[in-house]
């Protein structure tokens, strides 16, 4: 495995781990996933791809979840 590729994997594994955190925690106001991905440094285009989404919705729902203080 060259090191790319055990970059990519180590960001994909992150935001897993954070979307679990937020589906376990137990609050009102829950996190849009696409704000979770973007901490965990994914790229807009890449949360798009993953979360079955147009890259502008997700940029749009990422800068409105930080207007919103989420």
């Amino acid at each position: 495995m060259n090191d790319n590729n055990a970059s990519e994997l180590v960001k994909y594994a992150k935001a897993l781990v954070l979307l679990q955190v937020q589906a376990l925690k137990k609050s009102d106001e829950a996190i849009k996933p696409e704000l979770l991905l973007y901490r965990a440094g994914l790229s807009a285009r890449e949360i798009a791809d993953l979360l079955g989404k147009k890259a502008a919705a997700v940029t749009k729902a990422i800068q409105r979840a930080g207007k919103s203080g989420e």
